[in-house]
């Protein structure tokens, strides 16, 4: 079966500026170069009886789209299926922490929704679209070519937005079952009918999404609706069905349905959802290549992979004019898309995995995780959290280690509870903004290897960035912190017993402020930090430290407390959150497409809401949440850049977050062991997976 595309469709125009950083490796990658490429478009206008096609651009003309993406010349790996070894393939990785939980229900709407979690798991599930290797351009997986338009269709009366999507043939979980159009209804009936929040109210958002039909087994429609609560018309954007719905996993019905019929039995609604996230899924196939083998917790966790993995052995080459190519000779699918596949390749792999199993060791902290890779017990590190420089100087003096240091595409962000006194006062977020001074630490306590960040978009996602966004407290000295400060506070009814005292030079402070009462005359209490500990990641503890400091400083009593970081996250996610919680600090990685700017800031998601969340801090502005459903109704590119960078624009001035820092992504590994096609890529290879389905194991 032959599927081609030479001209790409408006809703796959992605223009991803893509800034990659040179490759520590001996010597120096070629530099990124621009390119912008102009794609015609055609769409046709279909009329139907009882059927109006209102796509969201112009018809019946070819429109030219721009797509900028930067590309980082690389050698070619070569697309040879790899020789098998003489003993078993094993893929040895690192992990700092424990995986919470192998429920993916859990994983994206409960508790378990740590990075440690998605690394062990991120090799269980399928959708039906998703992302190219390296260039992230917006291809099929289980999905057979690209969906129809979006179009008008009137039902019992009711006007809904459609579009249909065919499934590939020959697709099957891990224990043979055929994948089908029932298993993605079964999911998405799932996710409404139980209110799922968090992670899966984004995939299936609640007011876009009505439901799911399959045709038949191969064929799906989706219904989406196409007004609003109020009754208000609504167009179902790129963030709700190309980077929502599209990418949702898709879960087995033969296995889950009677899990969910159990857990709906378990009482109320939330007791239902607590006893789906409570299973255990033992036995659970998958559809992504890999499968659960054995867990102990604190030593390991190991995957092992599915035989006849349907996706196994497919030829992926990306070429420098722009074009995608997908050959698998087992299902009989060759894809093309983005033009013509001739010219220069940039890339060509083969789908593995080309392990027999992978193998998770988790040392609880840094240091024994450094030490395990510089020993060779371990081939490749997960570290989402940076490396200060006493562990880089380690890995560098390893003859046999190779280091990759990439853009990241993620925060480490100090958070506020806008729902407590004085954290719901603005004057007072942007104070405390003031005092940290974020190129102190990263440069001279951390030695640059954090670098500062002040927007909620990584730099490093240039397309989505938006540099123009406020820098407040930036190029300051100590006594001008403080004085603007003071200032901030003050203006919105602040007041003193002892205003901080700094030296005559202004270098530092002589004494803390004292007495600080809020505008209501009542006394600041103690606030506390929560951070993670030294021992996890010390650069967030030496931020947390420092921010201790510099807020007593300015007569705000703070207490840091470091934690473990499942701690915290079972902290943020308790029934309690919004009253025991005032300060705290973790991280985010990362999609390419800035939706996520919605799913953390709306204040639908915040926990005690209906639909639940991570907007842990309780932010709630009107104007923001006007913003984020305008960019969850944009159709185009463009239209959503602008909507996200006056979102970023808005967060910088408002402040629920403080951005602190990003990391370069430094990336390490064993060469003698394991061969990548690429290592470099937006966010790094720990991002990435760890490239589990494309590494070589030598």
């Amino acid at each position: 079966m032959i599927k081609s595309l030479s001209k790409r469709a408006v809703m796959l125009a992605v223009g991803f500026a893509m800034a990659m950083a040179a490759m520590d490796c001996g010597g120096e990658a070629p530099a990124p170069t621009e390119r912008i490429v102009t794609v015609p478009v055609e769409v046709e206008k279909v009329v139907e009886v009882e059927r109006v096609v209102e796509v969201p651009v112009e018809v019946e003309k070819i429109v030219e789209v721009e797509r900028v993406v930067e590309v980082t010349p690389q050698a070619t790996a070569p697309a040879a299926t790899p020789a098998a070894p003489a003993g078993p393939a094993i893929y040895k990785m690192g992990l700092f922490e424990d995986p919470i939980s192998r429920n993916i229900w859990n994983y994206l709407g409960g508790p378990a929704g740590s990075v440690w979690t998605g690394y062990v798991i991120g090799g269980y599930n399928t959708a039906l679209y998703g992302y190219s290797p390296q260039r992230f351009d917006w291809v099929p997986a289980v999905a057979d070519g690209l969906p129809t338009p979006l179009a008008k269709e009137t039902v019992d009366g009711t006007e809904f937005w459609t579009t249909e999507v065919s499934i590939k043939q020959g697709v099957e979980w891990s224990d043979g079952e055929p994948l089908t159009a029932e298993d993605f209804v079964f999911t998405v009936s799932t996710v409404r009918e139980l209110n799922l929040g968090s992670n899966w109210a984004s995939l299936v958002h609640p007011a876009f999404v009505e439901r799911a039909e399959a045709l038949d087994d191969h064929r799906l429609k989706i219904y989406f609706k196409s007004t609003d609560a109020d009754g208000n018309a609504q167009t179902p954007g790129l963030s709700i069905w190309q980077f929502g719905l599209a990418f949702m996993p898709i879960l087995p019905e033969h296995y889950w349905a009677p899990v969910v019929e159990e857990a709906r039995n378990a009482g109320d609604v939330p007791q239902q959802i607590e006893a789906l996230f409570a299973h255990v899924p033992d036995g659970e196939p998958t559809a992504n290549g890999l499968e659960y083998s054995q867990w102990e917790p604190g030593a390991f966790f190991e995957n092992t992979t599915v035989p006849d993995y349907y996706d196994m052995g497919t030829v992926i080459n990306e070429y420098a004019n722009g074009a995608y190519e997908a050959t698998n000779e087992r299902t009989g699918y060759t894809e093309t898309y983005y033009g013509e596949p001739t010219g220069d390749k940039v890339l060509e792999l083969v789908t593995g995995p080309h392990f027999e199993s992978e193998i998770f060791s988790i040392y609880g902290n840094q240091d024994s995780a450094i030490l395990a890779l510089t020993k060779g017990d371990i081939d490749f590190l997960f570290n989402p959290l940076g490396l200060e420089k006493g562990f880089l100087d380690r890995v560098r003096q390893t003859a046999d280690l190779e280091v990759v240091e990439n853009l990241d595409n993620g925060v480490f962000y100090l958070g506020f509870n806008t729902r407590k006194p004085p954290m719901d006062n603005k004057a007072f977020r942007q104070a405390v903004a003031t005092v940290i001074d974020k190129e102190f630490v990263t440069r001279t306590i951390l030695q640059d290897t954090a670098i500062p960040m002040y927007a909620m978009v990584p730099e490093g996602n240039a397309f989505w960035y938006n540099d123009s966004t406020a820098k407040i407290g930036q190029g300051l000295g100590r006594g001008e912190r403080i004085a603007a400060a003071v200032e901030l506070l003050k203006g919105a009814g602040f007041t003193y017993e002892k205003e901080p005292e700094v030296s005559e030079d202004g270098a530092f402070v002589v004494n803390g402020g004292e007495g600080l009462r809020m505008p209501d005359g009542s006394e600041v209490p103690e606030l506390e930090l929560i951070a993670p500990s030294a021992g996890y990641d010390p650069l967030r503890s030496t931020f947390a430290i420092w921010i201790e400091r510099w807020l007593n400083d300015l007569g705000i009593p703070t207490k840091a407390r470091l934690l473990g970081f499942n701690l915290i996250v079972e902290k943020l996610f308790s029934e309690t959150v919004d009253k025991d919680l005032d300060m705290w600090i973790l991280g985010w990685g990362f999609t390419i497409f800035p939706n996520y700017l919605e799913n953390i800031f709306h204040s639908r998601h915040a926990p005690e809401n209906e639909d639940g969340g991570v907007n842990w801090g309780g932010y709630a502005n009107p104007e923001f949440d006007d913003l984020a459903f305008g960019l969850l109704s944009e159709t185009t590119i463009e239209g959503a850049r602008e909507k996200a960078h006056q979102m970023q624009a808005l967060l910088a001035d408002d402040l629920p977050y403080v951005t602190l820092f990003t990391t370069p992504k430094i990336d390490v590994f064993r060469p003698v062991k394991v061969e990548y096609p690429f290592t470099t890529v937006l966010g790094g290879m720990a991002q990435a997976q760890g490239l589990q389905h494309v590494v070589l194991i030598k």
